[in-house]
This record gives structure tokens, sequence and C-alpha cells, in this order.
């Protein structure tokens, strides 16, 4: 994750810090609540920011929630194994995120 330019990792980091935790929580909720299409929604845009960020374990875990909220017929309950694992995932690289801002 280093950068010649800190203070775009800076901008980069701080605004995926403040913006995915709170989708993070209302993905967790759409599960929780069957919603199928804001699960999908959530779980989309997550996985593009993942993706922008070079953050392939949760751009994964990312998709892997959205297909399991695409299947045909929706299967509700195999969403959850699908969130627990973009949750640890996504704890993992907001983790390594606050790491990486305390040595630029």
């Amino acid at each position: 994750m280093r950068s010649t330019k800190p203070q775009l990792l800076r901008s980069l980091f701080g605004m995926f810090l403040d913006d995915e935790p709170v989708r993070l929580a209302t993905l967790a909720e759409a599960v929780a609540q069957g919603d199928l299409k804001l699960t999908r929604y959530h779980a989309h845009s997550l996985k593009g920011a993942a993706a922008t960020m070079g953050m392939e374990p949760l751009r994964d875990a990312c998709r892997e929630l959205e297909f399991a909220a695409k299947a045909e017929p929706a299967d509700v309950a195999a969403l959850s194994p699908a969130l627990g694992r973009l949750v640890v995932e996504a704890e993992a690289a907001f983790k390594a995120m606050r790491q990486e801002l305390t040595q630029l």
C-alpha cells in the first residue's frame, strides 16, 4: 500500500474509513431484514470501493454476498455466512488502512 504520494493516500483512506463502515452497517441491516435489493446494492457499491483500493479479499467477499442476493430462487439463509466473511474482510481492511495511516 505504499505510495510516493502520502497526502493522496491519507485522503483516499480517510474517505474510505469515513464512508464504508457506515455502508457495512447498512448492508448488515439489509441482510437482517432480508432485503435482497438493498443487499445487492450495498454489496455492489462496497465491492467497487474495495476494488478501487486494491483490497481483493474484501472485493471477493462483496462479490460472494452480491451473488448470493441475486440467486434464483432467493436463499436468504445463504446471506448470513456470506455477510460474516465480508465483515471479517472489511474489519481487516479497515485495520490495515488505519495502521498505514499512522505510518504516513
